[in-house]
């Protein structure tokens, strides 16, 4: 088998920084349930990839203008210094050291990447500068644009925790009344289930929950550490938010 050894450079450099950036952006922001096609899944991966090496060229670039202006004040000093490097020939004459150097630069190009995409994570699910843009733009708000759409579930935009001003989430407390008169099930929301809206099966977990037949009967504290429930078996389900 013959293996394309810039194939194979293309994919660490670029693809799976990539995939690490998009894998930890996912930790902090669901994953869009909009099908896409290779080429868009490459191209994501290649941007993220790209972006963080840009990165990293951008910050060595401040570090090198730093120390070139406390070396002598000239600002450029040292990119003078790279340019007259011979970087071909001392590869070809310290291989060992070129290839380790090289390694080391892979390894931290997808630790960068894994903090980027949480990142990008975040700013992705607040769109700070967009969100402004669009307030500030009062013709598109005439038009009917007063806000991005966006692709998250409507699970998740009802279930997830607000955030206080100082900086510190809400706790969400939920009460479901079951179908079939199985009773009423009320506890503070800890993990749920991120799926498609039309998914009907959509498992949500409580802790410290209780439990009451009727609505004339009164709450008991359930044994256990929580109780796992599927919104698909409630006939009603009310979401209450409550300030740290």
């Amino acid at each position: 088998m013959k293996i394309d050894v810039s194939t194979v450079l293309l994919a660490i450099l670029c693809i799976i920084p990539g995939l690490f950036a998009q894998r930890s952006r996912n930790l902090v922001f669901p994953r869009s349930f909009v099908e896409q096609g290779a080429s868009a899944e490459l191209g994501e991966l290649v941007a993220l990839g790209v972006s963080t090496h840009g990165l990293l060229i951008l910050f060595g670039s401040f570090i090198l203008l730093a120390l070139g202006l406390c070396h002598c004040f000239q600002p450029l000093y040292f990119f003078h210094m790279i340019d007259s490097w011979p970087v071909k020939g001392w590869a070809a004459s310290y291989p060992t050291e070129a290839a380790a150097l090289g390694t080391c630069y892979v390894f931290l190009s997808f630790a960068v990447s894994h903090w980027l995409g949480l990142a990008y994570g975040m700013w992705r699910g607040k769109a700070p500068i967009t969100t402004f843009a669009l307030r500030r733009a009062v013709w598109l708000q005439k038009l009917g644009i007063t806000g991005l759409l966006g692709e998250k579930p409507i699970i998740y935009e009802i279930l997830s925790a607000n955030v206080a001003e100082d900086g510190t989430e809400y706790t969400v407390f939920i009460e479901l009344e079951m179908k079939d008169q199985l009773g009423f099930y009320a506890g503070q929301l800890s993990q749920f289930a991120i799926v498609r809206d039309e998914e009907p099966h959509k498992p949500i977990y409580l802790i410290d929950a209780s439990y009451r037949r009727t609505l004339a009967d009164d709450y008991e504290p359930l044994q256990g550490d929580g109780v796992l429930l599927d919104l698909a078996d409630a006939a009603q389900v009310f979401v209450k938010q409550v300030a740290p």
